[in-house]
């Protein structure tokens, strides 16, 4: 194999070593505010149904970018445009952190008719491009408390339980009956808030301006060298130009849609139609736990830090539950990148249908268990790393299109209208999910796992189809 002069100069130059940290930081960060959002949402004042709103916003400007990118990808594009389009889409995501660090007071000092919530969904818009397109939309492996437990920590659960329950019904009676401690309760709610609001506020100013700095050193690179910056961070550039490669040869090998298909609904019925009887349950299935899962995740915040207010103290350090959910999304992410190193290991040494049966069981049952779980933030910790080992499943999932070469379930490639079909069935499922948690968590969460096990029951039906 022949090796270029320029390769070891290229791994140790300061501008690459620049991008690579300040994109790979910015990144983490965005998913970081993103997991905040629905707490920060409930700071500035409003509750789980705004919340799940905006995230089904960002879903659905997430499925119009790809499958607009999709289609971009399809004509021809200038040498440039990797260069451009990577600092583009950088400043792009530094705008939109911007937009969620000045979302409170932004209103005010600009004198738009935006609420802080507009602003809010201003920058989820520019993110989701950012995800979509972003040049380090593949170093994340993904597709964002009080006193120490002891063993009275299951009364504490149940009283904290009643209380919610009882909040919804008779507040003002509880106000008038005892008005020092629910005085004291509102206070340390209040300062609660103002915590919550100071650090997301800190965290997307401090994203947007590690973003700024990739945005610069990015486009120092392309001014310096067009290969240098395919190879420092084109490659999620490249892996997209890859994806539009790969859904024009999708198109071009699948059974084309009907010419006379009058609505996109027909042209989904009769592509899911053409596919063999397995492939299609298998589909179904996954999407089932997509949903689920969509469904669910948003609110596992308000979970930690509103319901369970999971604490947590080290040595004389107390850890709020807004603190300690960063942990939690720590934990969620050496997850991630375990499932993600582990994912070729198991597909080849296993089963695939057992592995991904059992992966999508998991990932079902864990809203539930968080539930459940004792008030222990090391074993709440361990069921979020097991959330994110879910990227160890996510080659072998029939919704991702893969070749019959790697999906358990043989079959042609996922048509472009089943795909974008399923897609878009998951864009309400965070909207859904905050009206069910705003009726009761247990009742949400409880509808989350039970959508996720009718999948994985529909997975197995597609497993068990034509066996002996």
């Amino acid at each position: 194999m022949t090796r270029h002069p320029t390769d070891a100069a290229d791994r140790t130059d300061p501008i690459r070593i620049v991008c690579l940290v300040a994109l790979a930081t910015s990144h983490g960060l965005i998913r970081l505010a993103e997991r905040y959002l629905p707490e920060f949402v409930v700071a500035i004042g409003s509750g789980p149904i705004v919340a799940g709103a905006l995230v089904s916003l960002g879903l659905g400007v997430a499925v119009a970018a790809s499958r607009r990118s999709s289609d971009a990808d399809a004509g021809p594009t200038p040498d440039i445009a990797p260069a451009a389009a990577a600092v583009a889409s950088v400043l792009v995501a530094a705008v939109g952190l911007l937009a969620w660090a000045g979302a409170p007071t932004l209103d005010a000092l600009l004198g738009t008719p935006l609420s802080a919530l507009g602003w809010l969904a201003v920058g989820i818009v520019l993110l989701q491009t950012w995800h979509v397109r972003g040049p380090a939309r593949n170093l994340w492996p993904t597709d964002t408390r009080a006193a120490p437990p002891s063993s009275a920590a299951p009364a504490r659960d149940e009283a904290s339980i009643g209380r919610s329950r009882r909040r919804a019904t008779n507040a003002d009676r509880r106000r008038r009956a005892r008005p020092r401690r629910g005085g004291r309760v509102r206070g340390g709610r209040r300062r609660e808030h103002r915590r919550v609001r100071t650090g997301f506020v800190l965290v997307a100013a401090t994203g947007a301006a590690v973003a700024l700095v990739g945005a610069v050193a990015l486009g120092s690179a392309g001014k310096r060298t067009s290969p240098l910056t395919g190879r420092v961070l084109g490659d999620g550039l490249a892996e997209g130009d890859r994806d539009g490669e790969s859904e024009t040869r999708r198109n071009g090998t699948t059974t084309p849609a009907p010419a006379d298909a009058e609505s996109p609904l027909g042209a989904v019925s009769s592509a899911a139609s053409r596919l063999p009887d397995r492939r299609r349950w298998a589909v179904i299935g996954d999407a089932l736990v997509r949903v689920a899962l969509a469904g669910s995740w948003p609110f596992l915040i308000l979970l930690v830090v509103e319901y369970r207010s999971i604490g947590l103290s080290i040595g004389g350090l107390s850890l709020a539950p807004a603190a300690v959910f960063g942990l939690f999304v720590l934990a969620e992410a050496a997850g991630a990148v375990v499932g993600a190193v582990a994912a070729p290991a198991l597909a080849s040494r296993l089963d695939r249908r057992a592995v991904l049966a059992v992966g999508l069981a998991v990932v079902s049952l864990l809203p539930m268990g968080l539930v459940a779980a004792p008030s222990s933030a090391g074993i709440v910790a361990v069921l979020f790393a097991l959330l994110g080992c879910r990227t160890a499943i996510e080659p072998l999932r029939p919704t991702v299109g893969e070749s019959a070469r790697v999906a358990p379930v043989p079959g042609p490639r996922l048509p472009d209208a089943v795909g974008t079909a399923v897609q878009v069935a998951v864009v309400p499922a965070p909207l859904i999910g905050g009206l069910l948690y705003a009726v009761d968590p247990i009742f949400a969460f409880t509808i989350a796992t039970t959508v996720g096990l009718l999948g994985v029951r529909e997975l197995g039906r597609a497993f068990a189809f034509g066996r002996p």
